[in-house]
């Protein structure tokens, strides 16, 4: 890990050099739940600055447990070399802290639009976006007819001059031009979609909500917490009723995507799903939803994968599967917390890719009444399968999985 040195406060900062021509920076795109166990989404925030001299500005707009959030991010950035003097909170909240007596924090709800603030934050080199409501962070930054605010702007300016934008649940969520700000997979498929959005409860449960995001990511659409939350269903549904057919990017918990000059890698954990619609066929705004020739692929730490031309790289030590399948047992269904392999690339590397009795394999969601729908997950010419070994751990991943889903009866009888 490179050191950082700082010797200045940020209010002695020396004005940023001129570009010589417009530069993008680095996205660190964080699915959430981040412990000490995922240290490294964090370090790769702080060496992805281009510089020994690491200014971060923290966005708490999405919570209203502010100082607690700042102390520990403060804290976090301390260890990995970042002067706590050099990890400022940028005023800019929709809810009031209650742990803090002397200082209302709602009243932060208009500093989007604070001309000092915005220029204080094209003196950093980092921005941060903390965990929680969504729509409180587009609340703050986005102007009534979703212009950008003066600070949005600024962050802008940042990002363009080479700095690095990251956040966290919520805040990975604002990055694409899309935002998902509710519903769950299963009201997703079976319902569609909802205009009305009232709390963060509805985030587990519900049909799909969609606000406008920011745009730092213009890939695609981005969804979080995406393993744990079994959103593969709520993003499907959203990508299926965009015009433009951009794929979508959902990132699990303790993971981040990293994107720089068009190349996402992954950091933590877990993995990150790519969903691609342009091919697909559905009947639109008809649930539950009946689709087909969707394709998915899955990448694990150490692959790239090329946003413009969607072209996979799979990580050193990696071994085709397909072809030279290791299992050979019967196909399988997931159904809930009764199966094994609940996690996609378990569930598609385990049963599927690397088996060499399957040529399919089979998921369930009920909607608790007489309904249903299939989720059938195939491959042809096009799939590929990739295994490696950390230590004794089976690591999958994929490319061009086929899925399709299609409504079901079901009946319980007693």
């Amino acid at each position: 890990m490179k050191q950082h040195v700082i010797t200045v406060t940020l209010a002695m900062t020396l004005a940023l050099p001129a570009a010589a021509e417009e530069q993008h920076g680095t996205l660190v795109i964080a699915g959430g739940a981040l412990s000490s166990a995922t240290m490294d989404v964090y370090e790769t925030f702080v060496n992805s600055v281009d510089s020994d001299e690491v200014r971060i500005g923290i966005v708490p707009a999405a919570t209203g447990s502010i100082n607690k959030n700042f102390i520990q991010l403060q804290e976090i950035f301390s260890q990995l070399g970042v002067s706590k003097n050099h990890v400022v909170l940028l005023p800019l909240a929709v809810k009031d802290d209650k742990k803090t007596k002397d200082t209302d924090e709602s009243t932060w709800v208009a500093n989007g639009n604070d001309t000092q603030l915005a220029n204080d934050v094209k003196k950093l080199n980092a921005i941060w976006f903390v965990g929680g409501d969504q729509t409180l962070i587009t609340k703050v930054l986005l102007n009534k007819d979703g212009t950008d605010t003066e600070v949005l702007g600024s962050i802008r300016e940042v990002f363009h001059n080479g700095g690095v934008i990251g956040g966290t649940s919520a805040g990975a969520a604002i990055m694409s031009e899309t935002m998902i700000a509710g519903g769950n997979s299963t009201g997703a498929l079976f319902e569609g979609f909802k205009q009305d959005y009232t709390s963060m409860d509805e985030q587990e449960y519900g049909p799909v909500v969609t606000r406008k995001g920011v745009n730092f990511f213009t890939y695609g659409t981005i969804d979080q917490h995406f393993d744990r939350k079994a959103r593969l269903g709520r993003l499907i549904v959203s990508l299926l009723e965009q015009a433009d057919s951009q794929p979508g990017y959902g990132v699990d918990e303790g993971t981040a995507m990293v994107v720089k000059n068009d190349i996402a890698t992954v950091v933590g954990q877990g993995g990150v799903t790519v969903v691609d619609v342009s091919s697909a066929k559905h009947a639109h705004n008809q649930y539950p939803l009946k689709a087909s020739n969707i394709r998915l692929s899955y990448l694990q730490p150490g692959d790239e994968y090329n946003l413009s031309s969607h072209v996979y790289k799979s990580r050193p030590k990696s071994y085709k599967t397909v072809g030279h399948e290791y299992f050979d047992v019967p196909s399988a269904s997931v159904s809930g917390i009764m199966s094994s392999n609940r996690n996609l690339d378990e569930f598609i590397g385990f049963n599927l890719l690397d088996n060499k009795s399957a040529t399919q394999a089979v998921s369930w969601a009920l909607d608790g009444k007489n309904q249903g729908v299939r989720l059938t997950f195939s491959q042809d010419e096009k799939t590929q399968g990739y295994w490696s070994q950390d230590i004794t751990a089976d690591v999958y991943s994929f490319e061009h999985l086929k899925l399709s889903i299609e409504p079901i009866s079901v009946q319980f009888n007693d």
